[in-house]
């Protein structure tokens, strides 16, 4: 059958107190829920009904004609009642409600029609079908045909928990169900007055069952949150659900434009429906009234009148044991026995990762969005075009249900883009609300300055420093930077509690430290702020000297036994590090390449490759004066990073350019790291004599000024050298040599790295088993460190194990987790091994489609870097297949190369090797005569790269064809 989608009527049931009764019939109830399951499938399927989703023992069930979901509903209602329970009395109550829902791949889009379902159902005892007014319209008149036995009995209108405009519900009558119930549950059953709102509640699901838990446990609940949060909804909503547990109501208090704390007794009052009586304090009238009382009141808005809201609370809950109160507002009331519960921004989407409609629809800003849009726009709709843009707006706006709001008006007339890139100018963008609100509520500019007009005048000043920071700030950064003749640095801490109080600044609290940030929206304000002052010059230079001395301290601390505390410190502030560069580009360009030079350890720890080199860039474009010292730790760290992106020939400019530089004003440091890394370009292109020069001069001026980093570096390099030309005892003692002083030296980063090498050496020696030993353990100090680089480069090596050891299925997953992380890196190095092992599994498990690709691949990429043992190891690939296809002419030429390659690549070819390349000369010789095999192999030696690439294309050509 077709999926019911348009307009809908759904049918949601559960069981009365499902809970109860699994504590009661333990060992029954999963065989009880059996037979109530097969009933209520078996009514819906017969009926030509979907049962979209069962949730617990709640079925929710979707039909085209609103008729067909009656006939259900008294089918199942009647069948159930006819089944013998073993004493558990199972009721299941059934809701009835039609509107506009899609259906879209797995569930309903529509939140306000299946909102209100599950609310029509809830109002139903066990044993009771309850309808809504639309599903009465559609059928009315049919019931009169004698084939629908069943009528409606009209129940009224009645409000709903979910407080949007009453509705008008009817009770299925037929002569097989119970006929009488108690009144319906719904929240005019109990004296309240509630507000009627216009617009359904969205989400909250975890708040609300929080809220619920904590007021079940005090008397006095305070709301605390950012203006716009949506904590009069929330109170509004619990107190709606909660109403069945006050016999004497729910009162709702809104004070927000009452200015006189002398008149909130009388506010008070007049909501309970409280005269004034002669001679009597209003104080005492209300404790008379309350006493006795079972009951919640709701006190709107208490941040203005915070003092006066804590002693009528305080007063009222002292007089009425009965009495429970929830409060909203901005900061705490700070009074006996209160319980505080933070209220967030609704859940959104964070940048980064795939964004398409069905992802984006289970967070509860991009629903509010749509909701609200739809209802001005009743065309709109998410698409995977416009998906991205709205998952921005709900982002840039912190999830801020207000917000959110005043965005989804402007659907109206400006696309979801067109609005999102408006949002630099939000306060200009973000007015027109509903002109029934209050003032503040119109646009969100006035929301904010409602807080903002609350504030001390250091509280004002210090707020739009903290705008400055970005991503967050620690205590000392605030006290350094925002301090001066006006405030105090001791003062900042108790300023800094006040604006936290108030919920203008959040505290984020972790293992090692305690951070502050801000809203982004508060944030744009603050700023606004900060840019109307004299001050803001001054406060962006505090600030780019402070975080320039925090990077020039992790020189030192990043080579260390506090490694790992300052990786992690300068990820904390990552952030505000790329403000203060793209700050000092146009403000201080001589700072920010002393910055830029600062922050290469931590770029290289955290491979942040892309990022350094085009920081590095626009540093040296703005060098201008600069001493030639920072230019050339400038030009050195650019040639550094562009090795590990495999553009070693660009990087060897750099270097050079850098050694030339450090050589004429000389700085020995620069020499000997400049030189390290040049060796380290031999290494990965098998340049021996370069390799071993460069080191040997290193290591003699690193001796020299007494570096022992740089001592295991060059030792470190040599041994990598002697590795791959076979000498693996010779290689194996400066490893060592280098693992000694790393230990010493306490870096956990190198020792990572050389431990890694010492896998790779018994992986060359085919002690496996040793292999994935060491190469565990330098996996699981990169993963403590946060090394992303070497975290790939240890996933390579140990899928390339696997792949030994025939584990192809280990293998692809080590090798396709590796290269997650090595395309955002860009590391084509590294990328290349693993996608040449993938094509090796794929040939060798028979997809050859696979393999080819995989092959073409990293042949493309290693002529690029001009990797000869890799792009070997490609051409190998395809004389392989080639030799499977039975195509001796191309698997011979591509052997060819493939041999000379590796031959001419300096490295040496280990045991394993020699068997493959006897092997496939071995299968050729046998398909091949001796002239024609000494004709493909002489032409495949002389052949370029790019002859063979294009001799490739023009076979998979012939196989295509």
């Amino acid at each position: 059958m077709n999926t019911p989608t348009g307009t809908v009527t759904f049918l949601f049931t559960d069981i009365e107190g499902s809970t109860k009764l699994s504590q009661e019939f333990p060992d029954t109830i999963q065989s009880l829920l059996e037979k109530h399951n097969n009933i209520l499938n078996s009514a819906v399927e017969s009926n030509n009904g979907f049962v979209f989703k069962i949730i617990g023992d709640a079925f929710c069930c979707a039909f085209d004609k609103a008729e067909d979901a009656v006939k259900a509903a008294v089918e199942a209602q009647t069948a159930l009642g006819s089944i013998n329970w073993e004493g558990a009395d199972i009721k299941v109550r059934m809701g009835i409600h039609s509107g506009a829902a899609e259906w879209t791949d797995n569930n309903y889009s529509g939140y306000v029609t299946l909102a209100r379902s599950q609310r029509v159902m809830s109002t139903a005892y066990g044993g009771q079908i309850i309808a809504s007014n639309n599903t009465f319209k559609l059928i009315s008149e049919k019931t009169e045909d004698p084939a629908y036995d069943f009528s409606f009995r009209d129940l009224g209108e009645r409000r709903l928990k979910d407080l949007i405009q009453p509705i008008r519900l009817f009770q299925i009558i037929n002569d097989g169900l119970r006929k009488e119930f108690p009144p319906v549950k719904t929240i005019d059953a109990r004296p309240n007055n509630i507000p009627v709102q216009l617009t359904s509640f969205i989400g909250r699901e975890k708040e609300m069952k929080e809220i619920k838990d904590l007021l079940a446990g005090t008397r006095l609940l305070t709301l605390v949150g950012p203006g716009g949060t949506g904590k009069t909804r929330l109170s509004l909503q619990t107190g709606a659900d909660l109403i069945d547990n006050f016999e004497n109501g729910v009162w709702f208090v809104e004070i927000a434009s009452l200015q006189d704390p002398q008149l909130l007794p009388q506010t008070i009052a007049q909501t309970l429906g409280l005269k004034e009586q002669s001679g009597k304090k209003t104080e005492d009238a209300i404790a008379d009234f309350l006493k006795d009382k079972k009951i919640l009141i709701i006190i709107d808005n208490c941040e203005h009148l915070i003092d006066a809201s804590a002693n009528i609370a305080l007063m009222m809950l002292r007089k009425s044991p009965g009495l429970k109160i929830i409060a909203t507002s901005r900061e705490a009331l700070h009074c006996e026995g209160e319980q505080t519960y933070k209220v967030q921004s609704l859940s959104h989407h964070k940048p980064g990762g795939s964004i398409t409609p069905e992802i984006l629809s289970q967070y509860e800003a991009v629903r509010l969005f749509i909701e609200r849009a739809t209802a001005v726009n009743p065309s709109f709709r998410v698409n995977n075009e416009n998906a991205p843009a709205l998952a921005q707006i709900c982002f840039q706006l912190d999830g801020i249900p207000l917000a959110i709001e005043l965005a989804a008006v402007r659907i109206k007339v400006l696309s979801l883009n067109s609005i999102c890139e408006r949002l630099d100018d939000r306060f200009k963008l973000l007015t027109g609300g509903n002109r029934t609100s209050l003032p503040r509520q119109q646009t969100l500019k006035a929301l904010i300055d409602w807080s903002y007009d609350l504030l001390s005048e250091k509280e004002k000043l210090l707020l739009q420093r903290l705008s400055v920071f970005n991503g967050g700030w620690t205590m000392d950064a605030s006290e350094k930077i925002c301090s001066d003749e006006i405030i105090d640095e001791y003062e900042i801490l108790d300023l800094l509690s006040n604006l936290a109080d108030k919920s203008l600044i959040k505290i984020i609290e972790s293992e090692n430290n305690i951070r502050y940030t801000m809203l982004e929206t508060i944030k744009k304000y603050s700023i606004d702020k900060l840019s109307e002052s004299d001050s803001i010059n001054e406060i962006h230079k505090k600030y780019f000297d402070y975080f320039c001395g925090i990077a020039e301290e992790s020189e030192t601390k990043l080579t260390g036994a506090a490694q790992r505390e300052w990786i992690s410190l300068m990820a904390d502030d990552i952030e505000n590090f790329r403000a203060c560069l793209r700050w000092s580009f146009e403000n201080y360009p001589v700072g920010s390449l002393k910055l830029t030079v600062h922050l290469g350890k931590f770029w290289e720890l955290r491979s942040h490759f892309t990022e350094a080199l085009e920081f590095l860039r626009k540093s040296l474009e703005h060098s201008g004066s600069a001493d030639v010292l920072w230019k050339a730790k400038a030009v050195y760290w650019t040639g550094f990073f562009l090795i590990h992106q495999g553009k070693y020939e660009e990087s060897k400019k750099n270097l050079n350019r850098s050694l030339e530089m450090f050589r004429e004003i000389n700085y020995k440091d620069g020499e000997a790291v400049s030189l390290i890394s040049l060796g380290t370009i031999g290494v990965f292109q098998g340049d021996y004599e370069n390799l071993f020069t460069f080191s040997g001069e290193s290591l003699s001026i690193s001796r020299e000024i007494n570096n022992r980093s740089y001592i295991a570096r060059n030792l470190q390099n040599i041994g990598l050298g002697l590795m791959q030309q076979g000498d693996h005892d010779a290689a194996r003692k400066k490893l060592e040599e280098g693992i000694k002083l790393y230990r010493e030296l306490g870096d956990p980063i190198q020792l990572a790295k050389i431990i890694g090498n010492i896998g790779a050496l018994e992986y060359l020696q085919t002690n496996y088993d040793k292999a994935r030993e060491a190469l565990n353990e330098s996996l699981q100090l990169r993963y403590e460190l946060g090394d992303r680089q070497g975290i790939s480069i240890a996933l390579n090596n140990l899928g390339s194990i696997a792949y030994m050891l025939k584990e192809f299925d280990e293998a692809e997953r080590l090798l396709e987790e590796s290269l997650v992380i090595i395309r955002d890196l860009g590391d084509k190095r590294v990328y290349v091994t693993a996608v040449s092992t993938l094509g090796s599994i794929a040939n060798d498990k028979g997809d050859l489609d696979k393999a080819k690709k995989m092959f073409v691949e990293s042949i493309t990429v290693s002529n690029e870097i001009g990797d000869k043992y890799s792009l070997s190891k490609g051409f190998e690939g395809f004389a392989d297949i080639y030799l499977t296809q039975n195509n001796y002419k191309a698997s011979c030429i591509l052997a060819a190369k493939y041999i000379s390659l590796l031959e001419s690549s300096k490295k040496n070819i280990i045991e394993g090797e020699i068997v493959r390349i006897e092997n496939i000369k071995s299968a050729l010789r046998s398909n091949l005569s001796d002239t024609d095999y000494e004709t493909y192999w002489k032409k495949g030696e002389s052949m370029t790269a790019e002859e063979v690439m294009k001799f490739i294309d023009e076979v998979e050509l012939d196989y295509r064809k």
